[in-house]
């Protein structure tokens, strides 16, 4: 017994012989050939060992060679074929192409079929195709003129399916042969390196299942060693595998082009010929290939147009949706639960659960709360917010199999905390297959694969299944997502700037509230210490001890009232500036001297470096507030015994200040942060609010400068920048 899945494994590319309705030379740059089939003498009437090694001159006309020679060099093989070429006497289609870095002429003989009625039926059917409104329309138009035109005894509009099985949407045939028109057939008996080359090359012609394959001689390439790869060859040999099947279905003879939507495989033009071999000439079969080319962009129109109707038609749903989720008060999502109706209609569905924090709010028809929860928590290991489906909810999570009736399809999306779940009922359906779907094929050990060999109508119920999730649908489901997300957002930033405002507020009223105890404690200690004489007795000294600490921290507290009140100014846009012209060098200096005790408590250097330092617009109190900051800090994570340098210098049209220290610098993943609100360093045991750099860059910014940060080895460097006006003597 052999699974039909291992046909996918079959390596149909490399088939090694080609169809002997042709002959095909492989050539080299020098317009040798390197490999030819062993058919040559039935169609030139040389021998192999006359051809290879050869130059192709020797074997066609001079004028048949120059031409290929030139579609070969200007790499127009698309347009070319098929050319003209005569050889020994005879006349054929020529088919050169390129792949694989090897060059590939395929002759076939020439139709003596008259032109005009090549080209003159397809003229009426374009006109058909074009005209055609429906999809149904469709297939019936081009199943009727390709029959038409090309003889065949049945031609069939084949469609794929999500799960790659097919089925026969359209059929024309004599009467002489049963119909496959509504048959399904597995994805097995179109293999998936089939259906990729389907995608490489639109046409496929087998000519007749009786004729034995010619080889290609030499059997590899003698530039590389490999197989000659025929994806794009006309003449490629058919799989063993897939002859027998043709058999076992009593067919002789196909022709399958390509329908290929938006890139994707979306079906089949299949010709069959049951009673005997059956040709399509190269003229005919280009114009069968512009056929289904046009029927694909007519598929791609009907699917862009039925998703803009349907897009329009739930426009006023959406909206409504939208609107609930706006006017609820608790979570976006299960305000749509509210509005039943509304949102199963949305996607047809039969039952919504909104699960938050492991508790499901439903409406409609719903599996039991505890599948529900299931359900939510296999979704949720996925990771995935997007809007994801299931048609078959209970084979891709066997734990819903139970509720089947009321959830076999499923459409979910989520938001963070929160995910929306559609539940589409069991619709128990009869497939009418082409031949049981699961049959194996018998095979003895080692043996080739084999095909099954019944077709006869096989009916199967399908149960476990819904009614499919549409592109329509999907596109419904983010789209709610989408409003949900942006409602969600707008609540949240909502209610971030409600706490911000309430924060605010708070600070404002604490800080009037603490101002005033605080001026009073400082008035009246700095008083204590202007009684109390520097160079007293012993108690005298006490008590200044014990009074100092008080000025001090209280100053230090009313630093960070101001510190606090800072940034909501500079939100408030009630940050003002007292700007003027003053001297920066006596700003720098000042500063330096102020930080001066810090520095010689911890045995730190200050070093200063100043180069011409310009009048500079500014306000000078708020400077001085930044250099404070960006001394103190460098002063603070610098041990002891290490460094920090000013560096100040007009250049490049602004007037630039560098500090920089020798302390342990700033982690990578930190220094995008370091401006940040009440931004500190992991793991710091340094005080502060961290919102010192946050209100220096305001300043800055404020002043038209910039602001940034540096970190090495060697320590972190904090650089800020003022525009100037360069003197002018």
């Amino acid at each position: 017994m052999v699974d039909l899945n291992d046909c996918d494994r079959e390596p149909i590319h490399v088939p090694g012989t080609i169809q002997p309705f042709g002959v095909l030379f492989v050539l080299d740059e020098e317009m040798k050939v390197t490999q030819v089939s062993g058919n040559v003498s039935d169609h030139l009437s040389l021998r192999v060992d006359e051809v290879l090694g050869r130059p192709l001159s020797e074997s066609l006309d001079p004028a048949g060679v120059e031409e290929v020679r030139s579609v070969l060099r200007e790499q127009r093989w698309h347009e070319a074929n098929p050319l003209r070429i005569a050889a020994r006497g005879k006349q054929f289609d020529g088919i050169i192409h390129r792949h694989d870095g090897a060059a590939i002429l395929e002759l076939e003989p020439t139709s003596q079929v008259p032109e005009h009625s090549i080209h003159h039926p397809f003229r009426a059917a374009l006109q058909r195709v074009q005209r055609a409104s429906t999809l149904n329309e469709l297939a019936a138009v081009v199943t009727h003129e390709i029959r038409r035109t090309t003889g065949f005894e049945r031609v069939m509009f084949y469609r794929f399916h999500d799960d790659g099985s097919g089925s026969v949407d359209a059929e024309a045939r004599d009467v002489a042969h049963e119909p496959y028109l509504g048959l399904r057939y597995p994805a097995s008996d179109i293999p998936a390196q089939a259906r990729t080359l389907y995608l490489k090359h639109w046409f496929r012609l087998i000519f007749d299942t009786e004729q034995t394959p010619a080889p290609i001689v030499p059997a590899l390439r003698p530039d590389t060693g490999a197989p000659l790869d025929l994806s794009f060859s006309v003449l490629r040999s058919v799989s063993p595998i897939h002859i027998e099947y043709m058999k076992n279905m009593g067919v002789r003879a196909s022709m399958s082009i390509s329908l290929i939507v938006r890139d994707r495989l979306w079906g089949l033009i299949s010709c069959l010929n049951h009673t005997g071999p059956w040709r399509v000439p190269h003229e005919m079969r280009s114009a069968c290939e512009f056929i289904a080319r046009l029927a694909s962009l007519q598929i791609a129109a009907f699917e862009d147009r039925d998703l803009l109707a349907l897009r329009a038609s739930r426009r006023s749903t959406e909206d409504a949706l939208e609107r609930a989720m706006k006017e609820a008060t608790g979570n976006v999502l299960a305000a749509l639960v509210a509005q039943p109706r509304a949102v199963m209609d949305l996607v047809n569905a039969g039952g919504v659960a909104v699960v938050e924090n492991g508790e499901p709010v439903t409406c409609g028809a719903v599996p039991p709360a505890g599948v529900i929860r299931e359900i939510a928590r296999w979704l949720e290991e996925k990771g995935d917010l997007r809007p994801l489906s299931y048609a078959s909810l209970g084979v891709d999570f066997p734990p819903a199999l139970a509720a089947s009736d009321v959830a076999s399809g499923l459409l979910t999306f989520a938001l963070p905390g929160a995910r929306l779940m559609w539940f589409r009922p069991e619709i128990i359906e009869t497939v009418n297959w082409g031949g049981e779907p699961t049959k194996r094929g018998d095979a003895e050990a080692g043996q080739p694969l084999r095909p099954r060999h019944s077709f006869a109508l096989w009916k199967e119920e399908v149960r476990g299944r819904s009614g499919p999730w549409t592109p329509s649908d999907l596109e419904a489901a983010e789209e709610l997502r989408r409003r949900a997300t942006e409602v969600d957002i707008e609540r949240r930033l909502s209610s971030e700037q409600r706490a911000l405002r309430a924060r605010d507020e708070m600070l404002a009223v604490v800080s009037h509230d603490l101002r005033n105890p605080l001026a009073v404690i400082l008035l009246e200690a700095r008083q204590l210490l202007a009684r109390l004489p520097e160079t007293g007795d012993r108690r005298t000294r006490t008590l200044r001890e014990f009074v100092e600490p008080i000025v001090r921290s209280t100053t230090r507290m009313n630093a960070l009232i101001q510190d606090l009140l800072e940034p909501a100014r500079m939100e408030a846009k009630s940050f003002t500036l007292d700007v003027r012209r003053v001297e920066s060098r006596g700003l720098l200096e000042e500063s330096v001297t102020d930080a001066k005790p810090l520095a010689d408590a911890k045995h730190i250097s200050l070093v200063v470096d100043l180069h011409d330092p310009p009048l500079i617009d500014a306000d000078p109190h708020r400077i001085s507030q930044v250099l404070s900051n960006l001394l103190g800090n460098a002063i603070k994570f610098t041990p002891e015994g290490g460094t920090v340098t000013l560096r100040a210098q007009p250049r490049d049209g602004v007037f630039a200040v560098t500090i920089a220290d020798t302390g342990r610098g700033i982690a990578p993943e930190d220094l995008p942060h370091v401006f940040d609100r009440y931004w500190r360093p992991r793991g710091s045991d340094v005080g502060g609010t961290g919102l010192g750099l946050y209100i220096a860059r305001g300043i800055v910014e404020a002043h038209g400068g910039r602001v940034w940060a540096d970190s090495s080895l060697q320590g972190a460097t904090f650089t800020f920048t003022l525009p100037f006006e360069p003197r002018r003597d």
